[in-house]
């Protein structure tokens, strides 16, 4: 079996890559990479993990990832596959050999975007019907053709980095190692492989070869949240999806859907991390 990497190499000889996800599932180990990730998803539905923080992601959404920002993403499901594929563009930025570019005035408003970049951002909504054109064009395009596509997607980013929606996870000046990446990428795997189950402590603390107390001071130390509050996240953030989606019959069976044993219980967790009760996080999204 290939050994999981933490810090991932991605290829190519020019300024930019490209890579088309169409299959069962995104590549849902934490990871990271030198270059800039700008990715649109096509199709499909799912979790996001930037840093620490975990959202939603759902079709037509856009995500400008930071340069070795640690991020997955994982699709749509109740810790079971789900049939239908997804669909994603991804376009590796290298900064690096953009440099010779950033050094010419047409291209300062773009270098600025692209080097200051203070967080991962999700792209406003509205701009997506044209990020769409330029995404798909890159696929179909070559040489000259598709460099300009490319310049113009950069070129859009910068009209909507007011109104994006920032990712920042608040653990910005940690420092991963391979060795501690790889750890603490096959823990959240675990955890969003197995959500619905019964998870103990002692079972994850297993995985990554550790005692219970040793694997909570790791996990607080790398990702700023103790385990169970990382994993009830998930867990809420699942049933966000259940609820909005319709795939259980009511509130508490999707607590029971997503590894809460008590209804009470799961109400109160649901509101800590959202706000709101599910009754009232229903209503808003009906809304």
């Amino acid at each position: 079996m290939k050994p999981i990497q933490f810090t991932l190499p991605v290829y190519g000889e020019g300024v930019f890559s490209l890579l088309e996800d169409k299959k069962d599932n995104f590549y849902n180990y934490y990871h990271r990479h030198d270059e800039l990730q700008i990715t649109y998803i096509l199709k499909g539905k799912g979790t996001i993990m930037v840093g620490n923080i975990v959202q939603s992601f759902h079709t037509d959404d856009v995500f400008v990832l930071k340069p070795n920002e640690p991020h997955m993403f994982d699709k749509y499901g109740n810790g079971e596959q789900v049939d239908e594929q997804i669909h994603a563009i991804h376009v590796f930025v290298h900064l690096e050999r953009m440099g010779k570019l950033f050094v010419l005035p047409e291209f300062e408003a773009v270098a600025q975007y692209l080097l200051e970049l203070d967080a991962s951002q999700k792209i406003d909504p509205k701009a997506s019907p044209l990020l769409k054109t330029f995404f798909l064009n890159l696929l179909t395009r070559t040489a000259i053709p598709k460099f300009a596509e490319f310049i113009y997607l950069l070129h859009t980013l910068t009209q909507y980095k007011q109104s994006s929606i920032s990712l920042y996870s608040g653990i910005r000046n940690l420092a991963y190692s391979d060795r501690d990446g790889v750890r603490i990428s096959e823990v959240y795997k675990y955890t969003f492989d197995h959500f619905h189950e019964d998870i103990a402590v002692e079972d994850v603390a297993s995985i990554v070869h550790m005692t219970p107390t040793s694997f909570c001071k790791f996990f607080k130390k790398h990702s700023m949240k103790t385990y169970i509050g990382f994993l009830n996240e998930v867990r809420i953030e699942k049933a966000c999806q259940m609820l909005i989606n319709k795939h259980t019959e009511s509130i508490s069976e999707t607590a029971f859907q997503v590894g809460f044993n008590n209804v009470v219980h799961f109400n109160r967790v649901f509101k800590q991390v959202t706000g709101l009760s599910p009754r009232q996080y229903l209503t808003q999204h009906q809304v």
